[in-house]
């Protein structure tokens, strides 16, 4: 697999505002900054055009008709085959759209970047507050933008948090059907759904209202030993040979460990379905073991992973799961 993080231009396509805590690639400022400073420092101020299809074989051409190719202009590079009805929301316009969504009412992007050739492309904004479980555990809000150039999905809004001291993610579900917030189809126009978007804004900042609920549930709550075996063993699929057993046992032991350590033993964590569910994204977002050619690589596919992928998934289902077993 090739490099997650775009490197077309042979600077790595990504900004981070402080220190990088996944990955030790793109240009690194020292505080965040607006979209347009944003777009520059990310190295996302190119284009996508549409270049018409055709089929080849020795001397015959055909045209493709109805099908399109979403071209890079700055590389060349072919991103993806869409229909004819498709619509390119371009780098510069996802930036305005965050703009004119959230006016100044958001705080400044805190981190973009590209991933697979500019494939996907990203733009973390941090939300006014934070939420606290016990004293001194930080939870930060933020809403990742995420618009794919390939054809493979919508622009999205995402609500997310970053727990301060480990630097922990979670992607936080939605209610109802829009399970990953705004989403904005690319046979529509972007500027006419910027109404809508901030309505749905306004449901994103909902979800982290019910998530600080949720929150004090998890960290209120004690739990022994044999609830923390449990759960920890239900969220792993059955081993099916000796081999993944043992994977899966170095898994477990891994999420005791993290339990017992010390960003879990902070004043009123200690001890909690919070620290539980923590144990397990810490390892999701740090320890996890990614294959690659070298150490950037692996990095790149982390990065990918905790917001888009297996990590992810992993995430959500812990802490669907956590808030599930104090119910029962």
């Amino acid at each position: 697999m090739a490099h997650e993080i775009d490197l077309s231009t042979g600077k790595a396509a990504v900004f981070v505002a402080g220190d990088p805590p996944w990955h030790g690639l793109g240009t690194v400022v020292k505080a965040a900054v607006h979209a347009a400073q944003a777009l520059q420092l990310a190295h996302l101020d190119w284009t996508v055009e549409q270049w018409p299809l055709q089929a080849i074989q020795a001397n015959q051409r055909r045209d493709v008709p109805h099908f399109l190719a979403n071209v890079r202009t700055d590389t060349r590079a072919v991103l993806g085959v869409v229909s004819d009805r498709y619509r390119i929301f371009q780098n510069r316009d996802a930036f305005d759209f965050m703009d004119s969504l959230v006016g100044e009412k958001l705080a400044m992007f805190e981190t973009a970047g590209a991933l697979q050739g500019g494939r996907r492309v990203w733009i973390l904004a941090r939300i006014p507050g934070a939420f606290r479980a016990g004293t001194d555990d930080l939870i930060e809000p933020y809403v990742l933008l995420v618009n794919n150039h390939d054809g493979s999905g919508a622009l999205r809004m995402i609500p997310t948090s970053v727990r301060v001291v480990c630097q922990n993610t979670l992607n936080l579900a939605m209610s109802g059907t829009d399970t990953l917030g705004a989403t904005i189809r690319h046979y529509e126009n972007l500027r006419d759904r910027v109404q809508d978007a901030r309505r749905k804004l306004g449901i994103i900042t909902d979800r982290f209202a019910k998530f600080d609920a949720e929150l004090q549930v998890l960290s209120r709550r004690s739990v022994n030993s044999a609830w923390l075996n449990n759960y920890f063993t239900r969220l792993l699929p059955p081993a099916a040979d000796p081999i993944l057993q043992l994977r899966q046992d170095k898994v477990l032991q891994c999420w005791r460990e993290n339990f017992d350590n010390s960003r879990q033993s902070l004043p009123g964590i200690r001890g909690t379905a919070w620290g539980a569910y923590n144990a397990v994204s810490e390892w999701a977002d740090h320890q996890r073991t990614f294959r690659g050619s070298d150490a950037r690589v692996r990095a790149e596919r982390r990065l990918n992973s905790i917001w888009f992928g297996a990590s992810d998934r992993l995430k959500r289902h812990a802490y669907d799961a956590a808030l599930a077993a104090l119910n029962n």
